[in-house]
Order: structure tokens, then sequence, then C-alpha cells
């Protein structure tokens, strides 16, 4: 039957000072990841379900310069990007009863790119749409953030190359 899954986020979004006072981050590991996403580092968090990847993707976001214009695509709107002005909120949708009219992370992928982004972030990459996403982030949309599943840095490398060529369009037969 029915299904129906509620996701409460808190009143008051975590901070990096707040990671810090937990004991999850050391000092120098918060300013080292403040530094890499002022620098504009493409990041991808990894973990597994209910590790906190996009509670610590909006904490990253915190660093991001406010005068920058940030496109975000999610499936569903979780992320909770705070002092951006210019901030573009892009969220797929699925197909209607009819079966049309889907628009999927890939496709919002392709159409931030001509929205003279300065950073693109994508709540979770977990299909094809990572081929247009790697993409992006090699042709100058620098600073991208993004999650993925996986439990491991190397477990993420393994399965961004699995998603990229899932959106490859390879010929079955020569």
């Amino acid at each position: 039957g029915p299904v129906i899954t509620i996701r409460k986020f808190p009143k008051e979004t975590m901070t990096m000072e707040k990671l810090l006072s937990l004991g999850a981050l050391t000092k120098e590991s918060c300013e080292f990841l403040q530094k890499l996403v002022i620098a504009k580092y493409n990041i991808f968090i990894s973990g597994g379900t209910g590790a906190g990847k996009t509670t610590f993707l909006n904490v990253l976001s915190n660093f991001i310069p406010k005068e920058e214009r940030v496109i975000t695509i999610e499936d569903s709107a979780e992320l909770q990007i705070q002092n951006i002005a210019n901030l573009v909120r892009l969220e797929a949708r699925n197909r209607n009863v009819e079966g049309k009219n889907e628009v999927t992370i890939r496709d919002l992928v392709k159409s931030a790119l001509r929205m003279r982004p300065d950073r693109i972030i994508v709540g979770e990459i977990r299909d094809s749409a990572a081929i247009d996403l790697l993409t992006a982030m090699n042709t100058g949309h620098d600073g991208s953030l993004s999650t993925g599943h996986a439990n491991s840095p190397k477990d993420m490398l393994n399965r961004l190359e699995t998603l990229f060529l899932m959106g490859l369009e390879i010929p079955l037969a020569a």
C-alpha cells in the first residue's frame, strides 16, 4: 500500500564549530576544508545511509563566498544552503501519469551549465548524471560539491567510474 517518509530537519543548522565541539573534526581539518572550498576544489562527500553526507555538504557550503552564483540540483529538496544571495534551486521531477515530462538530475545538470554558475552543487549523484557533473567539473566549473553512497574515498572513486560508464552510449556490436 501507500508509504510516506517524513524527514525532519533540525531548527538550527549544523556548523563547522558544532562539528569541532563534538570532536567530529580537528581544527586543522576544518581550516583545510575551508581553504579547499574557497579555492574552488571539487569535493565529493561519501558515506553510508544516514552518515551525515548532506549535513556535511550544508556545512561546507557555508564557506562559499557570498557573491558567487550557486546552482543546487536535487531529486528532493534537502539542502539548507544559507547566506548565498544568488542561489538557484533546481529539483528533479518524476514522470506524470501519462509517463511524460520527467526532469532528471542529468537534465538539470545540463541546464545548469547554461545558467553561468560559479558553482554547481548536486545533492546526491547516483546514476548516469555523474558523466555530466564530472564533465562540468573538468570544463571550468570548479568548486562543485556533491555526495554519494560509498564506504570509503576509494570506493567513491570506483562508484563514480561505474556511474560515468553508465552514462556513456557504448555500441553493443561493431
